[in-house]
């Protein structure tokens, strides 16, 4: 950004800069796990993820979020596919035993984009409501593909939230997946 002062103004500490490039990849990684990702920096290997070629889709699927989230979660998660109408649900959920007091490691995809939306977070606590106590939170990674004609995702610059036509049959879709 060297060209654009305002830009570099704006950037952090090279650490917290390479955090968010890793992060970044890792969802990626999540959403593609056919692709082999690596992320290299200062000639040191910060990620390296790997394919598996001999899974099938969704034991690949299951591997990356083992590199991931790690043997815990993969030893505790639970495949989710689920439909409704021209909704479609997959992913992996962890057991309401292994859980965390915070929501860090919740990921979800619209489309194969990773989104923080508040209905969707809203859904997923409402499914966990009676399982989970007060103030401790699910593992999971979830993707929902949707109709791009039923999803607004022009609501927040940088693309992170979304806005369903049909709010409802999203939240019933997650609730009961």
């Amino acid at each position: 950004f060297y060209a654009t002062p305002a830009r570099l103004k704006f950037l952090k500490t090279p650490r917290t800069e390479t955090q968010n490039v890793r992060d970044t990849l890792e969802h990626l990684a999540m959403a593609y796990p056919d692709i082999h990702f690596r992320l290299v920096s200062d000639d040191r290997t910060l990620l390296d993820l790997p394919t598996s070629p001999l899974l099938g889709s969704d034991e690949k699927r299951l591997e990356r979020l083992r590199q991931i989230m790690g043997k815990e979660f993969a030893e505790n998660a639970l495949l989710i596919n689920a439909e409704r109408d021209v909704l479609a649900l997959g992913g992996y959920a962890g057991l309401p035993t292994l859980n965390r007091g915070s929501n860090q490691h919740q990921y979800f995809f619209v489309n194969g984009r990773p989104v923080r939306d508040k209905l969707i977070i809203g859904a997923v606590r409402g499914a966990y409501m009676d399982f989970l106590a007060h103030g401790r939170h699910p593992m999971l990674c979830l993707f929902l593909n949707v109709p791009p004609d039923l999803v607004d995702v022009n609501v927040h610059p940088a693309k992170a939230e979304v806005r369903f036509q049909d709010s409802a049959l999203v939240r019933g879709l997650i609730v009961g997946g």
